[in-house]
């Protein structure tokens, strides 16, 4: 059985509980939420896997490495543990219900390992199942301060689901070979591309955040597609943004993307305001 099929059963497994839900609640917004939660797993990978390397990943899906290893946290991150966040926060289940998906999380690690698809260097089970409830915890406390109308969480929450969606299509345009970083705080380029993306994307969803969210004028919001380019563009001078394809061309797509990426932002604060009882 190639490696990315478990990879794949699980995304789509995600997916479908996520659907669900939406189509259960009648609320195509949640994916605001889950999106949020996304983020918020993205800061934890960024610490313990980037920098911590502390487990690898391997679907076998690319050829470069560290990008497979991407790809297989991507699926933990974006799709699993988030999925369950948002069943947990909509549903405010029990702390019983936490105790089982966390145990769930650790025989899923237990089984990619004994299929040679998943490996660690320092994590360890109990570790699993400790991050879990913490983050289904924060998960049910986030939803009700965001039903209180918590302006901070609401902020937070738009930063969380802003830097988790630049961080995802910063990772596709590495992964089509369009752009990269590189500096030399890894020895691995590829490690060294994804650390310097994931901060990166975290300032590019804190400016579309505060666009969003503290100016009511188009012509301001507007300026944020611009400066998410313009924070690039000393790093592509000094050489530690490489771009493989025509500046130009790159200049267009780039700024078609965060024009996207703010306009969903505009979404989401719609949204995460509605929340609010």
């Amino acid at each position: 059985m190639p490696n990315y099929i478990p990879y794949l059963i699980l995304a789509v497994v995600s997916i479908t509980i996520l659907i669900t839900v939406i189509v259960r609640k009648r609320q195509f917004g949640l994916t605001v939420l889950f999106l949020c939660f996304s983020g918020i797993v993205y800061i934890g990978e960024l610490i313990v896997m980037i920098v911590g390397n502390s487990y690898f990943y391997v679907p076998e899906v690319f050829e470069v490495r560290y990008y497979d290893n991407a790809l297989g946290a991507i699926v933990s991150n974006l799709f699993v543990i988030p999925v369950l966040g948002v069943v947990v926060a909509v549903y405010q289940l029990r702390f019983r219900w936490l105790v089982l998906f966390a145990l769930i999380l650790m025989g899923l690690g237990e089984l990619f390992e004994w299929l040679d698809i998943y490996y660690t260097n320092w994590w360890r089970r109990e570790y699993t199942f400790i991050s879990v409830i913490i983050f289904l915890l924060l998960s049910k406390f986030w939803m009700r301060a965001l039903e209180l109308g918590n302006k901070w969480i609401r902020f937070l929450s738009l930063w969380m689901q802003g830097w988790g969606g630049a961080g995802t299509v910063m990772y596709i345009l590495s992964v089509l070979a369009i752009r990269h970083y590189e500096y030399g705080f890894f020895e691995n380029v590829y490690r060294d591309n994804i650390f310097i993306s994931s901060i990166m994307g975290m300032m590019k969803g804190l400016i579309f955040s505060v666009a969003i969210m503290f100016s009511h004028k188009l012509h301001w919001r507007l300026l944020a597609p611009v400066l998410v380019f313009g924070v690039d563009l000393p790093l592509y001078y000094i050489g530690v943004l490489v771009i493989e394809i025509p500046f130009w061309i790159y200049t267009i797509v780039y700024l078609v993307l965060a024009t996207l990426l703010l306009s969903w932002t505009h979404y989401s604060n719609s949204f995460l305001t509605k929340i609010a009882k």
